[in-house]
């Protein structure tokens, strides 16, 4: 707050002689009230003067005194609460008890005149505060005070001053119930009395209360009371802040730990448990406070964080370091003093044999003693960890979503046995009942992992994506085969399994959005890759070589006839490919694509060497196709196994322990 001299003048009045100019409750308790607060020591701090029901002459020459021999810094504040009325020409007039409406230019106080006074003054620190507004109706429960416009910007503009209005134009302003009882402070008034009294005016709680604090807590407190009154502000060539008062509420601490809260606070874990390592170091800062706020932050997560991984983190560093005393000075040695011999030729005086210098006596030399046996060099155990100390976690929805696809998946189940024989083979070419229920029970146990933690998301996407795209292209097929061989019931299920397969691609791209890169874990053996790349290869042959005596996927899809077969086994070739292609960059995503890609791959073929040799074509018939498909999906999957395993063998790319 500034040093110039900070002055109020309260002009209310609420008793007026003309008839036409209904009698106002508010004004009197308004000044005695906001009077009161501005002139406190401990607040406001203003000289005050109070005019209340005086006539027009006194208050027209109390407001020019009021603005007259000011300086620059003065902080003016002068508050109107009264009747606003306007004559014919639309000039607004504040009302005093002697006004007369028949002749208001020469028995109230102009607005202009207001103006002038406010323009003459070498104040540029003005505050106005209207709380009056025209004369008009009188309704159960409010008093008009505004009729068609305030026109504040062309009644009051000039330099360094701020205008607060108890409403805006096209408004009224409410006083509360009755005429009859105790007056009681309006709306707007109330509000500023109660924001400067308790200080909750002070919004930002640096122990100060500025006009826009004050303006934002009374329009707060008008709305809530009066929802259909709105309070007005306009500011004119204002620099800087105008501070009404000082706030009697302690200043807030400000927040030594602002820069952590968000990681403090986030969902992932792996952001916590670094929140808890800068807290760790701030726990010798030289600032105590902050030393301070990071224990009890600490604590706080140590005790309340909803993951046992945050929470042993923030434990342990909680707990102050033991350290072993320092070792007894070793006592200093005492010299061993021999005294002189007399020098005499006679027969030397016996020397005392405690006092002759002897050469120490050597100690027994000992033997060296073994040291143990050591057993060879081994690499450190790593114990045990959640994943998600490493590894970003998803939102709770994710396997969820998952866990959902997984019972739609089982809807496929049954269709071999909604079709008669022995079609119903032939849906083994489809997709089979156990490498539906395998997939299902790979999304439920992978969704669980996932939401303890004991999987990271990189491998939960490589699953669900693959699961899901398998399963998508599985559907598709069964619902052409249901349309042929067993009817509505059946296709509805396939619609459901395609239903559950595209919720597991779902959960799958919304975890690999969140999960990692691991691109510093160096090349892949060449011959993984190769294994890999062999894999998916054999995948694709599978696709153009005979599965049953005369017939081949390629076959199937030329004729027409049958080419939901090739559906999965295609998806599957994709699959491969993918995660062929990502291995090198994206190791931890590529290999879960490349081995549930394999295994589904696998399983898939074994249904299709039953098929042949229960159903399809000559019964007995088995070709190749099934075979080779068995084997590149098994070759694939073990390749991408291998490689995953690397890392924790002695690095990739070195092959060695």
């Amino acid at each position: 707050m500034t040093t110039g001299r900070r002055s109020a003048l309260v002009v209310a009045n609420d008793t007026y002689h003309d008839q036409r100019l209904s009698r106002l409750r508010a004004p009197a308790t308004d000044a005695e009230q906001l009077a009161g607060v501005l002139r406190n020591a401990e607040i406001g701090g203003f000289e005050v003067e109070v005019s209340l029901n005086e006539p027009e002459h006194v208050v027209r020459r109390k407001v020019s005194s009021f603005f007259d021999d000011r300086g620059p810094d003065d902080l003016l504040l002068l508050h109107l609460s009264c009747h606003g009325v306007k004559d014919e020409d639309g000039r607004l007039y504040f009302a005093t008890p002697d006004t007369e409406i028949d002749h208001l230019d020469a028995t109230s106080l102009p607005a202009d005149y207001v103006n002038r006074q406010m323009t003459k003054s070498r104040s540029r620190r003005i505050v106005l505060l209207l709380d009056c507004c025209y004369s008009g109706a009188f309704a159960r429960g409010m008093m008009n005070r505004g009729d068609e416009r305030m026109d504040i910007m062309e009644r009051f503009d000039g330099r360094g001053r701020i205008v607060l209005t108890a409403s805006s134009a096209m408004e009224y302003s409410f006083e509360g119930d009755q005429l009859a009882g105790q007056g009681k402070p309006s709306v707007f008034t109330s509000a500023l009395v109660e924001g400067l009294a308790t200080g909750e005016a002070d919004r930002d709680r640096d122990g100060f209360v500025s006009v826009d604090e004050l303006y934002d807590f009374a329009f707060d407190r008008v709305r809530n009371v009066t929802p259909s009154q709105t309070p007005g502000k306009w500011v004119f060539d204002v620099q800087g802040d105008f501070y009404i008062a000082r706030s009697n509420r302690p200043p807030e601490p400000a927040d030594v730990l602002a820069d952590l809260r968000g990681a403090i606070s986030s969902p992932f874990t792996n952001v916590r448990l670094g929140a808890v390592e800068e807290l760790a170091a701030l726990l010798d800062d030289a600032d105590s406070d902050r030393a301070a706020a990071a224990r009890m932050a600490l604590e706080d997560m140590a005790e309340h964080d909803t993951q046992r991984v945050v929470r042993g983190s923030a434990e342990r560093a909680c707990r102050p370091v033991e350290t072993s005393p320092p070792p007894p000075p070793a006592a200093p040695e005492q010299p061993t003093v021999v005294p002189p011999v007399p020098d005499t030729p006679a027969t030397p005086a016996p020397v005392p044999e405690a006092a002759v210098a002897r050469e120490p006596e050597r100690e027994p030399e000992r033997e060296p003693e073994r040291e143990p046996d050591r057993e060879p060099d081994r690499e450190p155990e790593h114990s045990p960890r959640p994943v998600a100390a490493t590894e970003p976690q998803p939102p709770a929805w994710m396997p969820a979503s998952a866990s959902i696809a997984a019972v739609a998946l089982l809807a496929a189940i049954p269709l071999p046995f909604l079709a008669e024989a022995p079609t119903s083979w032939n849906s083994f070419a489809v997709v089979t009942p156990f490498e539906v229920a395998l997939a299902a029970l790979a999304l439920l146990l992978a969704a669980g992992r996932l939401r303890r933690q004991q999987l990271a998301t990189a491998d939960a996407a490589g699953l669900f994506i693959v699961v899901g795209v398998l399963m998508s292209a599985a559907g598709l097929g069964l619902v052409k085969f249901s349309l042929e061989d067993i009817g509505g019931i059946g296709v509805g299920l396939s619609l459901l399994v395609v239903c559950g397969g595209v919720g597991a691609v779902v959960a799958g791209r919304a975890c690999s959005s969140v999960s990692s890169r691991d691109r510093d874990l160096g090349p892949v053996e060449p011959v993984w890759l190769v294994s890999a790349m062999a894999g998916a290869g054999l995948a694709t042959v599978a696709l153009f070589i005979p599965y049953d005596g005369f017939s081949s996927y390629w076959t199937e899809v030329e004729e027409g006839a049958s080419a939901e077969y090739i559906f999965e086994p295609a998806a599957a070739v994709g699959c491969l490919a993918f995660g062929t292609l990502f291995l090198s960059s994206r190791r931890r995503f590529a290999t879960a694509v490349l081995i549930s890609a394999g295994v589904l791959t696998a399983l898939h073929y074994v249904g299709v060497v039953i098929a042949a040799w229960q159903a399809i074509g000559e019964e007995g018939e088995v070709g190749p196709a099934g075979w080779v498909g068995i084997a590149g999906g098994l070759l694939a999957a073990f390749a991408a196994w291998q490689v995953q395993q690397s890392p924790t063998r002695g690095g990739a790319g070195s092959g060695t322990a």
